[in-house]
């Protein structure tokens, strides 16, 4: 069964087996966080490009377009369908902010300066380490706590 190739916590081999067949819209875990990963470069690059136009040697007319497109489009989980509406926007200067923003991505995904993959990826197992700490930590502790309430009870009785 799903729930005891899951709970084979020894057997690294049935556990990487289950989670293969995890399923996001269709798509495996490690594609759904690469496409999280490219959605999350292209917001980094929108604010990478905005804080470029936005700059105080040079302002760009486009800059308040741009952040108006964004109060009117929000970029949330498909950015790659949002920048395909930018580019197609009527506005050349729309398209051309939209190509900026593809260099920009561009940069950020490929260049050494531009995204640090394995402090992520250190960055992303820490977390969870810690996080799943926590969780249990506070899990026992309510557990602890409410068998006191229980055996407190008992005597009572």
């Amino acid at each position: 069964s799903p729930r005891a190739r899951a709970a084979a916590d020894d057997d690294d081999a049935l556990g990487a087996d289950f989670f293969a067949t995890v399923d996001f819209d269709g798509l495996t875990p490690p594609r759904k966080a690469a496409k999280a990963l490219a959605d999350l470069l292209t917001m980094s690059a929108v604010r990478v490009v905005l804080d470029q136009m936005s700059g105080t040697r040079h302002r760009s007319p486009m800059a308040p377009k741009l952040i108006d497109y964004l109060h009117a489009k929000p970029l949330r989980a498909d950015a790659s369908a949002w920048l395909a509406e930018l580019m197609a926007h009527e506005e050349l200067d729309y398209r051309l902010v939209a190509v900026r923003i593809i260099e920009t991505r561009k940069v950020l995904a490929c260049d050494a300066e531009g995204f640090d993959y394995d402090w992520m990826k250190a960055e992303a197992i820490d977390g969870t380490r810690e996080d799943n700490l926590t969780l249990r930590r506070a899990m026992l502790t309510g557990a602890l706590e409410a068998g006191d309430r229980d055996s407190s009870g008992d005597r009572d009785s």
